[in-house]
């Protein structure tokens, strides 16, 4: 089976699982290891993102919470994002145009999360849902539909923000993941250190950049690889010519990233410098 045809089908998993209220379950204890809104009306797991706002606003150790993400991202770091998040499955479904990656937006998603928790912690308010894509596109726009939401202020406030990532999402592949989610942010830590990941075999890879075209995040999976940009999605390997990338468990020193000494192919125009 290809990668790509499995993740689809984890994909699908997610969504089903943030939608599993539809078979009558009501709500969990389960924190969602990826963006989505437990004001959804039929979501029976809880947003990591509106509960840890929750928890700074009370006052509350979020020893739970962090004790959750830690196992989260041990075990697949970004991975979450590529494989199972359903907002990350939007992103995918709309990500027709495949930019670079721009470094210097990379610590964005860093800051939305910083902002998140010292907002929460400032105006006592969950201010990220009251802007967050996800929450528009799972909350407010189902209770619209269903006559229990009205088009208020906020309401508009969180279409525009909906359209506006949208556009980004077009516009950059996986915008939203690449740039602002704060859950990707928590993710990102634990990146490296994750035991899924991908793996690179230094003496078969020829710096041709086929993986570097593939990449929804616009990054160079051959340099960059288990970075906090990677969302370890596996297109990099079903793209590279050489099978020098691979993608599966297995502990962090056993993957070629350390040192980035690839065997460069001589001749300079196909030649891919490493970064500084």
């Amino acid at each position: 089976m290809k990668l790509r045809h499995l993740r689809w089908g984890t994909q699908a998993l997610g969504i089903f699982l943030g939608l599993l209220g539809v078979i009558g379950i009501g709500m969990t204890h389960i924190i969602f290891p990826g963006l989505h809104c437990y004001a959804c009306p039929l979501s029976v797991t809880i947003c990591p993102i509106g509960l840890l706002q929750n928890l700074v606003i009370t006052g509350t150790a979020p020893f739970y919470l962090l004790g959750v993400l830690a196992v989260y991202g041990i075990f697949l770091g970004r991975g979450w994002c590529g494989w199972f998040c359903p907002f990350g499955t939007v992103n995918d479904l709309l990500s027709w145009r495949k930019v670079r990656y721009r470094k210097v937006l990379s610590s964005l998603k860093f800051l939305v999360l910083l902002g998140t928790v010292v907002a929460a912690w400032r105006v006592a308010d969950t201010w990220f849902c009251k802007l967050c894509p996800a929450a528009s596109l799972t909350a407010s726009l189902p209770y619209f539909a269903m006559g229990l939401a009205q088009p208020t202020t906020p309401f508009f406030i969180h279409m525009g923000t909906l359209a506006a990532t949208l556009v980004g999402m077009i516009a950059v592949s996986r915008f939203w993941c690449r740039y602002l989610c704060p859950m990707g942010a928590i993710l990102a830590l634990f990146n490296r250190a994750s035991f899924f990941g991908l793996r690179l075999d230094s003496q078969k890879c020829t710096g041709c950049r086929a993986c570097q075209n593939a990449c929804p995040m616009g990054i160079a999976p051959h340099l960059e690889g288990n970075s906090a940009n990677c969302i370890k999605c596996g297109e990099c390997v079903s793209s590279c010519p050489q099978h020098a990338l691979s993608l599966g468990f297995s502990l962090p020193e056993a993957r070629e990233y350390a040192s980035l000494r690839l065997p460069w192919p001589r001749s300079r125009a196909n030649r891919v410098p490493p970064r500084k």
